[in-house]
């Protein structure tokens, strides 16, 4: 069964947000996405449609809620299953959301281009598996059970983008599931 995605995180308002946050969220973000709308664009225009559409209609919101507790109910359960051996000091990591901007000659906003970006990630060390080593610190992570790395992304813009424009490009990576990205033109 697919994970439902979470409205109230493409939004960017908390789970308790009142209807007219929700409308004026919408409404920031219909507007950043309004400037470059192509078809490239289009399914995240109909994401955030849905998203507005459901939480702003009463019944349907509850019916989202439920189904978004189910999973983390779903979710608790498998963590008492789990349980970590004794010593084990995981320190808690969980992934975001990254919010970039980057700046573009108009000449590559008009014909459109494909950026590579070079992300910083702060991911789970892979040689103490987060604890920060048993008995002294692991020597590859100092103690802190995560390690940085670059996460190298390719995004594609496309032709006719306009300053302010704002792209939400999901990678395949645990530790950064997407990026928002803020295309910004240089000035003459």
């Amino acid at each position: 069964m697919e994970k439902p995605k979470d409205y109230y995180q493409l939004l960017g308002v908390p789970r308790d947000a009142s209807t007219t946050t929700i409308k004026r969220a919408f409404r920031r973000l219909a507007r950043r996405y309004a400037p470059a709308h192509t078809d490239a664009v289009q399914p995240a225009l109909d994401e955030l449609q849905a998203a507005y559409e459901t939480l702003t209609d009463a019944e349907r919101r509850r019916r989202y809620d439920d189904g978004l507790g189910d999973e983390r109910v779903a979710l608790a359960d498998w963590s008492l299953v789990r349980h970590p051996a004794a010593g084990d000091l995981r320190r808690p990591f969980t992934p975001a959301s990254l919010a970039a901007e980057v700046v573009l000659d108009p000449a590559d906003a008009a014909r459109g281009t494909v950026l590579s970006l070079d992300v910083p990630v702060t991911a789970t060390c892979l040689s103490c598996e987060g604890t920060g080593g048993q008995l002294f610190d692991c020597g590859r992570c100092g103690g802190e059970g995560k390690v940085g790395r670059r996460l190298p992304v390719p995004v594609q813009v496309v032709p006719g983008t306009r300053d302010g424009a704002v792209y939400e490009v999901r990678t395949d990576d645990l530790a950064v599931p997407s990026i928002l990205l803020t295309v910004h033109l240089r000035r003459a």
